[in-house]
C-alpha cells in the first residue's frame, strides 16, 4: 500500500529562504556589493499575470487595496498608471504584496483592455489560484506569462530622485510617462521615497534595448543581489519570504505609507480590518530596517548608522526568528520583534516601535533603545557560534508620517455618491438572485 505524499501549505512555502546553511548564506554575503548610486536591475524573481476582458477593472477594483479609478475624478474614469498594491484575505491579512499595471500595446493592437498583475514568481500559481476563485460570472481571462515573455526591472538614479513622493502617483493628476500604444510598462516605485521605477519590457531583451539614453535609465546593471541591498537599506519588503502571506497586515508593512491602499475606494477583500486598523489611529508594530553586530565581542556597542557590510559572516537563521532583549526572558509574549530576512549584515524585522524605537505613540513617552541590547533567537540548525545583536532603524520618511500624522484621512461623506453606489449595489444583487432563480427552474 502506497502512503499519501505529505503536502505542503502555500503559507509554509512562502515561510521558506532561498539560502538555509550557513556556508551558502556566508557565500551569498561576500557575493553581494553595495549598489551603485544609479543603476537597474532585472528582476528575475518576478512574475506576470495578465487579467483582460471587460470586467477586469470592476474584477481587480473589488480584491485590490489599491484603487483602480482616478482618485477624485467625478467621472470615475480608469487610471492609466501602474501602482503598487496588495491582495488580502477576508480576515484582512496580505496574501501578495504586488504591483498593477495597465497592459500595454493593448490600444495599439486592438486587443481587450487588460491588466499585468506583478508578483513573486513563486507566488504566480498561488495568486492565479486566488484569482480564479474569485472570477465567478466575470467576463475576463486569467493567463500566468511565460518565461521571457515579458521582463520585469528596477531602475533607480539616487541624485537625481529627491526624498519625496513620485511626481506621478495615486493623488497625481499626471499622466503616465508611456502612451498607451507603448509595449513598455511601468510606475514609480513608491515603497520609499526616491526609490525607483518599475519598467515591465516586452520579451527577454536588455533595457538598454529599450532606454539606450543615460538620461532616460542611468548607471549600470547590477544583479539581483545588488537590488536587495537596496531594499533593505530602504526598509523595503518584497514577496511573501517577508511580507508573510495570510499572516502580515498592510499597515505593518508600510503599504499605508507607500501609497499602496486607498481608504476612500470603497468595498473590497479585506477592507474591514484594514479600515479599522487605519481609523484607530495607531499601528504599533512596523516593518524597518534593521543593523546586525556581533554580541559576543567584548565591549561591542549597537551602531548608530545603517551601513551595509558585505563581508559580515555571523550565522543567520534561515526563517523568522523572534528578536527579544538581550538576558531578559524570551517567553512569545516578550518578544520586541521578527526578524524576517537578511543580507550581509542588514535585513528586516517587524518591530514593536515602543520597545525597539524611539517614536512616540499616541503621546506615550518614547523608549530608550539604546539602553538595552536586542538579540536574535531561534533555533539553529547547526551551531550557533555567536550571539547576533539587532538595531532597528527608522528611516526619516516613515519617522515623518507617523509622527506627523500624515495618514490618509477619509474624504467626507457624499449623499449622492454613496446613494448611486448603493443603487447599483442593489441591482446587482437583484440580477444574481434572478439569475440564480432562473437556474432552479
Amino acid at each position: 500500500m502506497m502512503r499519501p505524499r505529505p503536502s505542503v501549505c502555500s503559507r509554509c512555502l512562502a515561510r521558506s529562504r532561498k539560502f538555509s546553511t550557513t556556508a551558502q548564506r556566508t557565500e551569498k554575503s561576500q557575493n553581494a556589493p553595495l549598489p551603485p548610486t544609479a543603476g537597474y536591475s532585472r528582476l528575475t524573481n518576478r512574475g506576470l499575470i495578465s487579467v483582460t476582458g471587460s470586467d477586469s477593472t470592476t474584477f481587480l477594483q473589488g480584491l485590490m487595496t489599491q484603487n483602480m479609478l482616478v482618485a477624485n475624478d467625478p467621472s470615475r474614469s480608469i487610471r492609466r498608471t501602474g501602482a503598487y498594491t496588495a491582495f488580502l484575505n477576508s480576515q484582512g491579512r496580505v496574501l501578495n504584496d504586488a504591483f498593477i499595471y495597465p497592459l500595454p500595446g493593448a490600444e495599439a493592437q486592438g486587443a481587450e483592455s487588460g491588466w499585468l498583475v506583478e508578483v513573486d514568481k513563486d507566488q504566480v500559481p498561488v495568486l492565479l489560484k486566488h484569482l480564479k476563485k474569485h472570477k465567478l460570472r466575470s467576463k475576463l481571462k486569467l493567463r500566468a506569462l511565460d518565461e521571457g515573455e515579458r521582463t520585469v526591472w528596477s531602475s533607480w538614479k539616487n541624485h537625481a530622485e529627491p526624498q519625496r513622493w513620485a511626481t506621478y502617483s495615486l493623488e497625481s493628476e499626471s499622466s503616465s510617462p508611456f502612451s498607451p500604444t507603448s509595449e513598455i510598462a511601468g510606475c514609480i516605485d513608491t515603497r520609499a521615497p526616491g526609490f525607483g521605477s518599475r519598467i515591465i519590457t516586452p520579451g527577454s531583451d536588455g533595457l538598454r534595448t529599450y532606454f539606450p539614453d543615460e538620461a532616460q535609465v542611468a548607471g549600470p546593471e547590477v544583479q539581483l543581489d545588488s537590488y536587495t541591498v537596496r531594499r533593505f537599506l530602504h526598509g523595503v519588503a518584497e514577496g511573501q519570504a517577508e511580507v508573510i502571506s495570510g499572516s502580515a497586515l498592510p499597515l505593518q508593512c508600510n503599504m499605508d505609507m507607500a501609497r499602496g491602499i486607498d481608504f476612500r475606494k470603497g468595498c473590497y477583500v479585506g477592507q474591514e480590518l484594514t479600515i479599522r486598523t487605519h481609523h484607530r489611529g495607531v499601528t504599533r508594530k512596523r516593518l524597518l530596517p534593521v543593523q546586525l553586530y556581533d554580541l559576543s565581542q567584548d565591549g561591542q556597542s549597537a551602531p548608530d548608522t545603517l551601513t551595509y557590510d558585505p563581508s559580515f559572516q555571523l550565522t543567520l537563521p534561515s526563517g523568522e526568528a523572534d528578536i527579544v532583549k538581550a538576558g531578559a526572558a524570551t517567553r512569545r509574549n516578550r518578544s520586541a520583534g521578527t526578524f524576517l530576512n537578511g543580507i550581509g549584515n542588514i535585513g528586516l524585522a517587524l518591530c514593536r516601535l515602543e520597545v525597539m524605537t524611539d517614536v512616540a505613540l499616541m503621546g506615550e513617552a518614547p523608549a530608550r533603545p539604546h539602553e538595552h541590547h536586542f538579540k536574535l533567537t531561534w533555533a539553529p540548525e547547526v551551531e550557533q557560534p555567536s550571539e547576533v545583536g539587532v538595531r532597528a532603524f527608522v528611516p526619516p520618511w516613515l519617522r515623518d508620517f507617523i509622527s506627523g500624522g500624515k495618514e490618509e484621512k477619509p474624504a467626507p461623506r457624499n449623499p449622492e455618491v454613496e446613494g448611486e453606489r448603493a443603487r447599483e449595489f442593489v441591482e446587482q444583487l437583484e440580477e444574481e438572485e434572478s439569475e440564480a432563480e432562473a437556474r432552479r427552474d
